[in-house]
């Protein structure tokens, strides 16, 4: 299997996966009871994920760039609001978010203290994410 192929299955799952989890209540897989404020944003961004997409299937190396930038930049989201806390804990007004949003869903890591705890949805999200990213540099690279 090529990198291109391979980013392309692994972008495309993303997508359908971040897509279910952000706009079809699943619990005790996510909880969007408090409602989800960003339903908009979500949208936007499985649009621009199927641009992507779409351009690392045609090994266009400018939708591959972005998909990179994108990609990571999603991603240091991700470790800056789960990982840090989780490892070195969190303000309150994080734990409120937290606790509002995420409390009542499923987790499989060990409590470190009163830490927030990254919930299963969002650590499958999170390496599909880097499977995304890693993917699609080395087909920028193969393609280079």
């Amino acid at each position: 299997m090529s990198w291109v192929t391979l980013s392309v299955v692994l972008q495309a799952a993303l997508l359908i996966y971040f897509q279910l989890h952000e706009l079809v209540h699943l619990p005790p897989w996510n909880d969007d009871s408090p409602g989800n404020p960003q339903r908009g944003l979500d949208v936007a961004l499985g649009v621009a994920q199927a641009g992507i997409i779409a351009g690392v299937a045609r090994e266009w190396m400018p939708a591959m760039a972005v998909g990179i930038a994108m990609y990571g930049g999603w991603l240091a989201l991700q470790v800056a609001g789960w990982w840090i806390p989780y490892l070195y804990g969190a303000s309150k007004g994080h734990m409120r978010f937290y606790e509002q949003h995420w409390e009542r869903t499923w987790k499989f890591l060990p409590a470190i203290g009163d830490h927030p705890i990254p919930n299963a949805a969002h650590v499958v999200l999170q390496l599909l994410l880097l499977g995304a990213l890693v993917s699609t540099a080395a087909a920028l690279v193969q393609a280079v």
